[in-house]
């Protein structure tokens, strides 16, 4: 069985069945077999307790073995001294993954959690079963509605293009909630826990094939093999972009991380440069991910570092300048020509510069347009970000840059202020349009940044 029928029994299964699935309210159980049902999943759904003969309308089985059919993936929620035998009569089953939500394995840190979560993994060796966990969220796929983990909710965001894989269980579904909240989709999103069968790397492969991710966000606090992950990323960024959030920075938490996944944490610098020799983007905090996500999942990678800056109050530009030096990236020099026909478009009040001053010149459609037209024209130009949010803000400026971004195929990122009807208007005509928005002017940047630096990352990839 290759990598994606592995994977398509974990995230496009026919049929779960919930162990441990309950009626009581107060158990982890019940949140995960209710949310499996009230997510919409449209397969079969099996609940799985010997002291339950049916669990919302639906009859119950005490083993899996016991199911008519094939399953095709199981959530297991049972103490973790039970789950061995647990695991033994899925493989008997010939199930093809489980995911494994209970906790007290490797991470509590004893001698019976280690051997527990040993035999788990052996177990599925010899099946040929993916094991998600243990300790774990579970996962979900918005496509279809799958959401096999405890959070209610998180399958009811629209599908996307952005993948998630996270050490963390409750740093997954704060992402995967992020993201949605910022208008981004999510295709498919994980928490790995444990990992004491299925790693970053296999994850990362399988996302590097999957037709509807085209970037991959990773959360990632420590590993014991980190040249595997390394090693995967090197080939998949040439397709995609893979965004990596480190945690647990400083060796004070190496222990209190050991404690929440099992895994010390590592020096930080070090998997700072292992992400960068990787072609990995490394962003320092959760804001920074959902940014450069953002940007990536909209345009195109940029095709060099040169940045033309465009705002309707000169203080917003030099935020953004400021936050360009902070990046690397640099500030663009206009050609004559352009900077003879910005002279003739803006008003000989203010000065023609990068960045460029636009004022009252963005309530004009025409002007607009023209500034635009000559700015992304020019040759020494890579890149654009503007910031027209407040009292200058306006529908023919949105129009007039869709228009211009799509005939010159530059990338471009948007800062409109913070969100009120008027902005949640213009949101949806860029976004709709495939140009990424920001509510702050160095967040647009911080955005314009990610296809700056993928694009560094494709053509280094393609030299080499």
């Amino acid at each position: 069985m290759n990598l994606a029928e592995q994977f398509n029994h974990v995230f496009y299964p026919r049929s779960v069945a919930v162990l441990g699935a309950t009626v009581n309210p107060a158990k982890p159980g019940f949140l995960c077999f209710s949310n499996v049902l009230e997510g919409g999943f449209q397969g079969r759904v099996y609940p799985v307790n010997p002291g339950l003969e049916e669990a919302f309308g639906l009859k119950a089985y005490p083993s899996v073995r016991d199911i008519p059919g094939e399953v095709d993936l199981a959530v297991i929620v049972i103490p973790a001294e039970a789950s061995v035998s647990a695991v033994e009569e899925c493989a008997a089953k010939g199930v093809k993954a489980a995911i494994m939500i209970t906790s007290g394995f490797s991470e509590a840190g004893t001698e019976i959690g280690s051997d527990l979560q040993d035999r788990i993994r052996d177990i599925a060796k010899r099946a040929g079963m993916r094991i998600i966990g243990p300790n774990t969220i579970g996962l979900v796929n918005p496509e279809i509605r799958l959401n096999a983990t405890f959070h209610a909710g998180l399958a009811a965001g629209r599908a996307g293009n952005v993948a998630i894989a996270t050490q963390s269980g409750g740093m997954c579904s704060y992402i995967l909630q992020a993201l949605t909240s910022h208008n981004v989709g999510v295709s498919k999103a994980m928490g790995l826990g444990n990992r004491c069968e299925l790693d970053f790397d296999d994850v990362l492969a399988y996302f590097g094939e999957d037709e509807k991710t085209e970037v991959i966000a990773i959360y990632v606090e420590g590993l014991e093999q980190p040249r595997r992950l390394m090693s995967v990323a090197r080939q998949v960024v040439k397709r995609k972009p893979i965004i990596a959030l480190k945690g647990a920075r400083s060796e004070e938490l190496n222990r209190a991380t050991l404690s929440h996944t099992g895994a010390l944490a590592g020096r930080y610098e070090l998997y700072q440069a292992a992400f960068t020799q990787a072609g990995i983007i490394a962003v320092d905090d959760i804001t920074e991910l959902v940014d450069r996500a953002k940007a990536l999942a909209l345009q195109v990678p940029s095709a060099g570092n040169r940045v033309a800056l465009l705002s309707a109050t000169a203080g917003l530009s030099i935020m953004m300048a400021d936050r360009c030096h902070e990046l690397g990236l640099k500030l663009a020099e206009f050609s004559p020509a352009t900077w003879h026909r910005l002279r003739q478009l803006l008003s000989e009040l203010y000065p023609v510069d990068n960045p460029v001053d636009l004022s009252w010149a963005i309530g004009d459609s025409d002007v607009s347009r023209e500034v635009l037209d000559a700015v992304m024209r020019d040759s020494g130009v890579d890149a654009i970000a503007a910031c027209i949010g407040g009292a200058g803000m306006t529908l023919s400026f949105a129009r007039a840059a869709i228009e211009t971004v799509r005939e010159h195929k530059k990338p471009m990122t948007v800062c409109l202020g913070p969100l009120s009807a008027a902005v949640a208007e213009m949101v949806a005509l860029f976004e709709g349009n495939g140009i990424p928005t920001y509510p702050l002017p160095e967040r647009a940047v911080t955005g314009l940044s990610a296809l700056v630096r993928y694009g560094e990352i494709l053509r280094a990839a393609r030299a080499g």
